[in-house]
């Protein structure tokens, strides 16, 4: 506990000492202990890492800093995902997406949506702190870049018609019905 006390002192100078002490002994110390208790060193040391990346100048809340530890992107990040239709979303901005109702999500004005989609953020967030599984990444496949496609000729339509209708007949052991493709004028 000394050692991260320690380093958020470094990360935000008196902003983190005039916020929760400088004893790491004392009352917020103890409390932070307790809340971080049961995260690894490499969960605790990707919660730093999250807040010397952070652009905040502030230090985080202890709920905020356990959540950092767990990966958990920000609220704009995955509001970001979430709003880009032609992007990938994260496991996380799944997850938030799977306890949003989107019809609802696409149709109300902006303040609403994003009410909406802090709920599912912050009911995702608790979820995964609680230690509940993030989905597996979708792998999105597209289809293949067709070009421009030209319809075939009358006489090239018709013979495969007759082809596909003499498949047919053979294995549904149908009678071949002659097809007559009208010709447009």
């Amino acid at each position: 506990m000394r050692k991260l006390w320690q380093h958020m002192a470094e990360i935000y100078g008196h902003k983190w000492t005039s916020a929760y002490g400088e004893d790491a002994g004392a009352n917020a110390g103890k409390t932070w202990a307790k809340g971080l208790a049961g995260l690894t060193g490499t969960q605790i040391a990707f919660g730093l890492t999250a807040a010397l990346a952070s652009a905040d100048e502030w230090p985080p809340t202890l709920p905020k800093f356990r959540a950092m530890c767990f990966g958990i992107p920000s609220f704009a990040i995955v509001r970001a995902e979430i709003n880009a239709r032609d992007s990938k979303r994260g496991p996380f901005a799944l997850l938030v997406w799977s306890r949003l109702d989107g019809v609802r999500y696409r149709a109300a004005d902006a303040d609403k949506a994003d009410r909406l989609l802090r709920d599912a953020y912050d009911d995702s967030v608790e979820h995964v702190v609680r230690g509940g599984e993030l989905p597996e990444a979708r792998i999105e496949i597209s289809a293949p870049i067709v070009g421009a496609r030209t319809p075939a000729s009358p006489e090239v339509a018709r013979k495969h018609l007759a082809d596909l209708m003499r498949l047919v007949a053979k294995d549904e052991e149908l009678p071949i019905v002659e097809h007559r493709m009208e010709q447009r004028a």
